[in-house]
């Protein structure tokens, strides 16, 4: 079990990073434009050029193996955000709009292979405890890290400025890659046949399975409602006197504390509810948590509702990966996680862009999060009141 920590303490690290990075740029980029349409057009053109990574990166994965795609992935994000902090260091107070666009686009594009690669590393993983368990950690190790890493970004921020943010990024990456360096995998795992890696097309192997297909149009519905939201927690904090970083950093950090509750509650129920029942009723809850947060005028309802937002998304992650992983070939992994990646930042990516055009986040939230409601609703009548992935 220590090797699987071990995996996951690499993770864990960078994602404490990314927190950090996170609060820097929504923050920088909210004291300098306060404008809802230029958040969403950073993230626009940041998630653009990952997508077009995502497609390729299951192939890349599947043949050379997601322990080697991250450790390289890691330590080029390192290097990257650290020019990045050098040049918030150099021009605190106005640096290059293009050039820094230019580092973010890239961290976006090489970063977007994070995910499938992590994802599809997991089964391989030596010393691995049930699916249910091991995305419930993995999804607990996230949560902690989205409480830490805003925290702590935005206390360092406020004292720091911008550019420690990012330098602490960029360690974090560096040091992530030196964990993975040390995880075990099994060996028959290490390199697939070329007969298996050839022979299948993701995308038509999704299409004609039913449960991923479901599971990944569901999502897709979750990355647009989620992805609007997103964008409009820092417009939110801009708009609390004296709030400032810290007030961002406590905003996103009550988000993740209520995805790191989940993570603790959803293993001891996975195995005695209907999962997909639970996964599509879910929606309801952080609908609801997102409309206190974005309509409630007052911190003590914006709060929770930010807790009940993040609260609900572990009922949908936890459960639908582990019915993914049920019904995927281990040679089809890093692929078919590629296919579902690409579908969740394309959507991400529409809900940007329509932000961006459009310039307003209250009447896209609201159609979005009809959309999805009225899709979970669909799902649940069609679903199975059983267990495992056929339920879906």
């Amino acid at each position: 079990m220590n090797n699987f920590f071990l995996f996951i303490a690499s993770e864990f690290t960078s994602s404490v990073g990314d927190g950090v990075y996170r609060v820097a740029l929504n923050w920088a980029l909210v004291a300098r434009y306060d404008s809802a349409r230029v958040l969403a057009l950073v993230q626009f053109l940041g998630l653009l050029f990952g997508a077009v990574v995502q497609w390729r990166s299951g192939q890349l994965i599947d043949r050379y193996h997601g322990k080697r795609v991250l450790v390289t992935i890691d330590f080029v994000l390192g290097l990257v955000t650290a020019g990045l902090s050098w040049l918030a260091f150099k021009r605190p107070d106005e640096y290059p709009p293009l050039l820094s666009l230019l580092f973010i686009m890239t961290l976006g594009a090489i970063g977007a292979a994070v995910e499938p690669a992590f994802f599809s590393m997991m089964t391989a993983v030596r010393q691995r405890p049930a699916n249910a368990t091991a995305n419930s950690w993995m999804l607990g190790s996230y949560a902690v890290s989205g409480i830490l890493g805003p925290v702590f970004g935005g206390i360092l921020i406020q004292a720091s400025g911008v550019w420690t943010g990012f330098a602490v990024d960029a360690l974090s990456f560096f040091i992530g890659a030196a964990l993975m360096t040390r995880v075990a995998v099994d060996v028959s795992s290490e390199r697939h046949e070329k007969s298996l890696y050839t022979g299948q097309n993701p995308w038509l192997w999704t299409w004609r399975t039913v449960v991923v297909r479901r599971i990944f149009t569901f999502e897709a519905f979750t990355n647009f409602t989620v992805a609007t939201f997103m964008i409009g927690l820092p417009l939110i904090v801009s708009r609390i006197p004296h709030a400032g970083a810290l007030g961002l950093g406590f905003f996103y950090g009550s988000f993740y504390l209520g995805v790191f509750t989940a993570t603790v509650i959803v293993p001891r129920w996975v195995q005695k509810l209907p999962q997909a029942i639970v996964a599509y009723s879910s929606p309801f809850a952080i609908v609801l948590g997102m409309f206190l947060a974005l309509y409630g005028h007052y911190v003590g309802l914006a709060v929770p509702g930010v807790f009940l937002a993040g609260f609900g998304l572990p009922w949908i992650d936890v459960l639908t990966r582990g019915a993914v992983l049920e019904s995927v070939p281990q040679y089809l992994l890093g692929r078919i996680t590629a296919v579902g990646s690409v579908v969740s930042t394309v959507s991400k990516l529409i809900a940007l862009a329509i932000i961006a055009a459009w310039g307003a986040l209250d009447p896209i939230w609201v159609m979005l999060a009809s959309a999805w409601l009225a899709f979970s609703a669909y799902l649940l009548t069609t679903s199975r009141a059983v267990h495992g992935s056929v339920s879906f």
